[in-house]
C-alpha cells in the first residue's frame, strides 16, 4: 500500500464514481489520506475496495450533502478519528437535461440548487471547523464553465442549462466571499471546472476522468503560497467567472 502522509486528510464528497473517484485515486497516490464521500454505502464501499485493490489508502464517509444528519455524523466521525480536516472537495452534484429556460420548472431549480449549491454550503459550513484546525486548509468547488457568464457570452447555445448554470454561478459567489472572508487564515478557498468529461453525467462525452481531475487535484494540493478566491479551468489555468 502506498505510504501515507498523516499530514494530509481529505473529504471528497461524490467520490464513489466519475471524476470524484479520479480525484481520489490521484490523491491517494500522493500520499494522502483519502476519505471517499458517497451518498449510497454500499457504492461507496466498492469504490474504497477499488482504491485498495490498487494499494491506495482510503477508507469510507457515508454522506448525503442534502441531508443534514448525515453531513453532522461524518463531522461527529472525522472528528473523533483525525480531530482536523486538511482538504475538502465539495464535488457531489447533479446535471439533467434541461428546457429552454422559460420552461424550466421550479422543482428543476430546486434539485440543482440542492445538490450543487445547497449541499456543498452546508458542507462547507459543517465542516469549517475542522478545516481551521489544518495548517494548511484547503477548500475546491467543483464548479462548470456553464457558472461562468462571459461562457455563456462566447457560446452558442449556452442557455439550455439554467438550472444547472444558476446552480453552479451560485457555488462561484459562494467560494469567492469565503475566500474574502477566510484571506487572513491558512484556508484557501477555489472553484475550477473538470470540462467536458467522460462520466455517467455527461453520457460518456468528452475528455478522460484522468484530465478531468486535474485541476480539482491541483487546488487541493497548493502550496502555501497559492491563490485563493480564484476560478480554473481544466488545464489549471486561471478563467473568467
Amino acid at each position: 500500500m502506498a505510504s501515507i502522509n498523516n499530514d494530509k486528510i481529505a473529504l471528497i464528497t461524490g467520490a464513489n464514481k466519475g471524476v470524484g473517484f479520479e480525484v481520489a485515486r490521484q490523491l491517494a497516490q500522493q500520499g494522502i489520506q483519502v476519505l471517499l464521500g458517497s451518498r449510497d454505502e454500499e457504492r461507496g464501499r466498492k469504490a474504497v475496495e477499488k482504491l485498495i485493490s490498487e494499494n491506495l489508502f482510503s477508507s469510507l464517509i457515508q454522506i448525503d450533502v442534502t441531508n443534514q444528519s448525515t453531513i453532522d455524523a461524518a463531522v461527529t466521525e472525522i472528528t473523533t478519528k483525525y480531530g482536523r480536516l486538511d482538504i475538502l472537495i465539495n464535488n457531489a452534484g447533479i446535471y439533467v437535461k434541461e428546457p429552454h429556460p422559460s420552461e424550466c420548472t421550479l422543482d428543476l431549480m430546486q434539485d440543482n440548487m440542492n445538490v450543487n449549491f445547497f449541499g456543498a454550503f452546508s458542507v462547507t459550513k459543517a465542516f469549517l471547523p475542522l478545516l481551521r484546525k489544518s495548517s494548511s486548509g484547503r477548500i475546491v468547488n467543483v464548479s462548470s464553465a456553464l457558472s461562468s457568464i462571459y461562457f455563456h457570452q462566447t457560446c452558442a447555445n449556452s442557455y439550455f442549462h439554467l438550472a444547472y448554470s444558476a446552480s453552479k454561478a451560485s457555488l462561484n459567489m459562494f467560494t469567492y466571499q469565503l475566500a474574502q472572508e477566510l484571506k487572513k487564515t491558512n484556508i484557501k478557498v477555489n472553484a475550477c471546472t473538470p470540462g467536458l468529461t467522460a462520466t455517467e453525467l455527461t453520457n460518456f462525452h468528452g475528455h478522460s476522468v484522468e484530465i478531468g481531475a486535474k485541476s480539482t487535484v491541483f487546488l487541493a494540493t497548493l502550496p502555501d503560497d497559492g491563490p485563493s478566491g480564484k476560478f480554473f479551468n481544466e488545464n489549471c489555468e486561471e478563467d473568467k467567472w
